[in-house]
Protein backbone atom coordinates (compact mmCIF):
# COMPACT_ATOMS: atom_id res chain seq x y z
CA UNK A 1 0.00 0.00 0.00
CA UNK A 2 1.66 3.36 -1.15
CA UNK A 3 2.15 5.90 1.92
CA UNK A 4 -0.23 9.01 1.79
CA UNK A 5 1.01 12.04 -0.02
CA UNK A 6 1.84 14.87 2.87
CA UNK A 7 2.46 18.02 0.51
CA UNK A 8 4.02 21.30 2.78
CA UNK A 9 4.28 24.63 0.92
CA UNK A 10 5.92 27.33 2.98
CA UNK A 11 4.84 30.18 1.62
CA UNK A 12 6.32 33.61 2.02
CA UNK A 13 9.41 36.05 1.62
CA UNK A 14 13.17 36.47 2.44
CA UNK A 15 12.59 34.47 5.62
CA UNK A 16 10.97 31.61 4.40
CA UNK A 17 13.49 31.55 1.52
CA UNK A 18 16.66 31.68 3.53
CA UNK A 19 18.15 34.62 2.72
CA UNK A 20 21.67 34.97 3.52
CA UNK A 21 22.27 31.80 4.83
CA UNK A 22 23.21 28.10 3.82
CA UNK A 23 20.45 26.03 2.42
CA UNK A 24 20.19 24.03 5.23
CA UNK A 25 19.91 26.00 7.52
CA UNK A 26 16.27 27.90 5.53
CA UNK A 27 13.07 25.35 7.62
CA UNK A 28 11.65 23.84 4.47
CA UNK A 29 14.84 22.38 3.84
CA UNK A 30 14.88 20.83 7.55
CA UNK A 31 11.57 19.61 7.31
CA UNK A 32 12.30 17.51 3.76
CA UNK A 33 14.56 16.10 6.19
CA UNK A 34 13.01 15.29 9.37
CA UNK A 35 10.02 14.66 8.85
CA UNK A 36 10.24 11.57 6.77
CA UNK A 37 12.14 10.21 9.66
CA UNK A 38 9.38 11.34 12.03
CA UNK A 39 6.30 10.02 10.32
CA UNK A 40 7.85 7.39 7.32
CA UNK A 41 4.04 6.61 6.91
CA UNK A 42 3.23 9.63 5.15
CA UNK A 43 4.88 10.13 1.62
CA UNK A 44 6.60 13.61 2.35
CA UNK A 45 7.24 17.26 -0.33
CA UNK A 46 8.05 20.25 0.79
CA UNK A 47 8.44 23.19 -1.32
CA UNK A 48 9.87 26.59 -0.60
CA UNK A 49 7.82 29.14 -2.22
CA UNK A 50 9.70 31.71 -0.01
CA UNK A 51 10.73 34.84 -2.63
CA UNK A 52 13.56 37.51 -1.46
CA UNK A 53 11.70 41.00 -1.32
CA UNK A 54 8.22 39.75 -1.40
CA UNK A 55 4.99 41.30 -0.29
CA UNK A 56 1.65 39.96 0.02
CA UNK A 57 0.56 42.22 -2.72
CA UNK A 58 2.92 39.67 -5.20
CA UNK A 59 1.96 36.36 -2.69
CA UNK A 60 -1.83 36.77 -4.17
CA UNK A 61 -0.74 36.81 -7.42
CA UNK A 62 1.92 34.36 -7.54
CA UNK A 63 -0.62 32.11 -5.08
CA UNK A 64 -1.61 29.79 -8.01
CA UNK A 65 1.40 28.89 -9.47
CA UNK A 66 3.68 29.00 -5.87
CA UNK A 67 0.62 27.29 -3.66
CA UNK A 68 -2.45 26.41 -5.46
CA UNK A 69 -1.41 24.01 -8.30
CA UNK A 70 0.56 21.69 -6.22
CA UNK A 71 -2.72 20.83 -3.70
CA UNK A 72 -0.80 20.88 -0.69
CA UNK A 73 -2.15 19.24 2.56
CA UNK A 74 -0.57 21.86 4.84
CA UNK A 75 0.53 25.78 3.87
CA UNK A 76 2.68 27.98 6.01
CA UNK A 77 2.53 31.74 5.57
CA UNK A 78 4.78 34.05 6.53
CA UNK A 79 4.53 37.64 5.51
CA UNK A 80 4.75 41.38 6.97
CA UNK A 81 8.59 42.14 7.04
CA UNK A 82 8.70 43.88 3.21
CA UNK A 83 4.97 44.78 3.71
CA UNK A 84 5.52 47.15 6.68
CA UNK A 85 9.21 48.90 5.60
CA UNK A 86 8.67 51.76 4.15
CA UNK A 87 10.73 51.10 1.54
CA UNK A 88 9.11 52.53 -2.25
CA UNK A 89 7.95 49.67 -4.10
CA UNK A 90 7.49 47.66 -0.99
CA UNK A 91 5.05 48.77 1.94
CA UNK A 92 1.54 47.98 1.89
CA UNK A 93 -0.60 50.09 4.16
CA UNK A 94 -2.23 47.65 7.35
CA UNK A 95 -5.47 47.49 4.97
CA UNK A 96 -4.11 46.48 2.21
CA UNK A 97 -2.01 43.42 3.78
CA UNK A 98 -5.24 42.26 5.93
CA UNK A 99 -7.12 42.22 2.62
CA UNK A 100 -4.42 40.38 0.59
CA UNK A 101 -4.18 37.60 3.01
CA UNK A 102 -7.91 37.25 3.51
CA UNK A 103 -7.80 36.62 -0.55
CA UNK A 104 -5.07 34.44 0.11
CA UNK A 105 -6.84 32.41 3.03
CA UNK A 106 -10.32 32.63 0.90
CA UNK A 107 -8.48 30.53 -2.15
CA UNK A 108 -6.91 28.17 -0.56
CA UNK A 109 -9.72 27.00 1.61
CA UNK A 110 -11.26 26.70 -1.48
CA UNK A 111 -8.79 24.17 -2.74
CA UNK A 112 -9.91 20.26 -2.91
CA UNK A 113 -6.97 18.64 -2.40
CA UNK A 114 -8.01 15.20 -3.15
CA UNK A 115 -6.26 14.05 0.15
CA UNK A 116 -7.95 13.01 3.36
CA UNK A 117 -6.33 14.96 5.57
CA UNK A 118 -8.16 18.03 7.26
CA UNK A 119 -10.94 16.77 5.64
CA UNK A 120 -9.40 17.37 1.63
CA UNK A 121 -8.67 20.89 1.93
CA UNK A 122 -5.22 22.34 3.11
CA UNK A 123 -4.71 22.98 6.48
CA UNK A 124 -3.10 26.99 7.07
CA UNK A 125 -0.48 27.75 9.81
CA UNK A 126 -0.28 31.87 9.98
CA UNK A 127 3.17 33.08 11.13
CA UNK A 128 3.71 36.62 12.52
CA UNK A 129 6.51 38.52 11.35
CA UNK A 130 9.41 38.38 13.57
CA UNK A 131 10.48 41.26 15.25
CA UNK A 132 13.91 43.13 14.65
CA UNK A 133 16.75 44.90 16.17
CA UNK A 134 15.32 48.26 15.81
CA UNK A 135 18.42 50.57 15.39
CA UNK A 136 18.74 53.36 13.02
CA UNK A 137 20.94 51.06 11.12
CA UNK A 138 18.19 49.70 9.18
CA UNK A 139 15.23 51.93 9.77
CA UNK A 140 13.08 51.13 6.41
CA UNK A 141 11.04 49.28 9.39
CA UNK A 142 10.29 49.01 13.81
CA UNK A 143 9.33 47.00 15.92
CA UNK A 144 6.08 49.01 16.39
CA UNK A 145 4.85 48.62 12.55
CA UNK A 146 6.19 44.99 12.90
CA UNK A 147 4.16 44.32 16.04
CA UNK A 148 0.66 46.17 14.21
CA UNK A 149 1.12 43.95 11.36
CA UNK A 150 1.07 40.40 13.53
CA UNK A 151 -2.01 41.64 14.98
CA UNK A 152 -3.53 41.65 12.23
CA UNK A 153 -2.14 37.89 11.58
CA UNK A 154 -3.54 37.13 15.28
CA UNK A 155 -6.81 38.36 14.46
CA UNK A 156 -7.26 36.68 11.01
CA UNK A 157 -6.28 33.23 13.06
CA UNK A 158 -8.49 33.44 15.97
CA UNK A 159 -11.24 34.53 13.22
CA UNK A 160 -10.53 31.42 11.09
CA UNK A 161 -9.54 29.01 13.96
CA UNK A 162 -6.20 28.44 12.07
CA UNK A 163 -2.92 27.32 13.86
CA UNK A 164 -0.71 30.60 14.39
CA UNK A 165 2.90 30.85 15.44
CA UNK A 166 3.44 34.08 17.37
CA UNK A 167 7.00 34.39 16.12
CA UNK A 168 6.84 38.05 17.39
CA UNK A 169 6.71 37.48 20.86
CA UNK A 170 8.92 34.51 20.02
CA UNK A 171 12.11 36.43 19.62
CA UNK A 172 10.51 39.66 22.05
CA UNK A 173 10.95 37.04 24.77
CA UNK A 174 14.25 37.07 24.67
CA UNK A 175 15.47 39.27 27.26
CA UNK A 176 19.49 38.95 27.21
CA UNK A 177 20.02 41.97 24.48
CA UNK A 178 23.15 39.90 23.12
CA UNK A 179 21.16 36.64 22.45
CA UNK A 180 18.65 38.88 20.91
CA UNK A 181 20.54 40.41 19.08
CA UNK A 182 22.67 37.32 17.57
CA UNK A 183 19.30 36.11 16.28
CA UNK A 184 19.86 38.49 13.13
CA UNK A 185 21.92 39.13 10.50
CA UNK A 186 24.24 42.36 10.17
CA UNK A 187 20.77 44.16 8.91
CA UNK A 188 18.91 43.36 11.59
CA UNK A 189 16.06 42.25 10.34
CA UNK A 190 17.15 38.65 8.22
CA UNK A 191 17.14 35.66 10.20
CA UNK A 192 20.75 33.92 11.56
CA UNK A 193 21.26 30.10 12.05
CA UNK A 194 20.61 30.86 15.54
CA UNK A 195 17.63 32.83 14.70
CA UNK A 196 16.24 30.46 12.55
CA UNK A 197 16.93 27.59 14.98
CA UNK A 198 13.86 29.27 17.08
CA UNK A 199 11.81 29.43 13.95
CA UNK A 200 12.40 25.79 13.23
CA UNK A 201 11.72 24.09 16.60
CA UNK A 202 8.67 26.31 16.62
CA UNK A 203 7.30 25.29 13.23
CA UNK A 204 8.49 21.61 13.93
CA UNK A 205 6.07 21.60 17.68
CA UNK A 206 3.57 23.00 15.35
CA UNK A 207 3.58 20.39 12.95
CA UNK A 208 3.98 17.43 16.12
CA UNK A 209 1.20 18.90 17.20
CA UNK A 210 -1.26 18.55 14.17
CA UNK A 211 0.50 15.46 13.53
CA UNK A 212 -0.81 13.88 16.86
CA UNK A 213 -4.93 14.28 15.70
CA UNK A 214 -4.20 12.21 12.25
Amino acid sequence: MANTEMKIVCFGDSLTYGYGVLEHIAYPYRLTKDLPEKYPQYSWEIRNSGINGHTTREALIRLQGSVLQHKPQMVFILFGSNDSALNEGQYRTPYEYEQNLRKILTEIFALPTGNPFHDGTPLVILMTPPSMVDTDFYPFTTNDRLELYGEIVKKLAQEYDLPLIDLFAAYQSIKNKADYEACFQYDGVHLSNAGYEILYNLILDTIEHIMKDQ
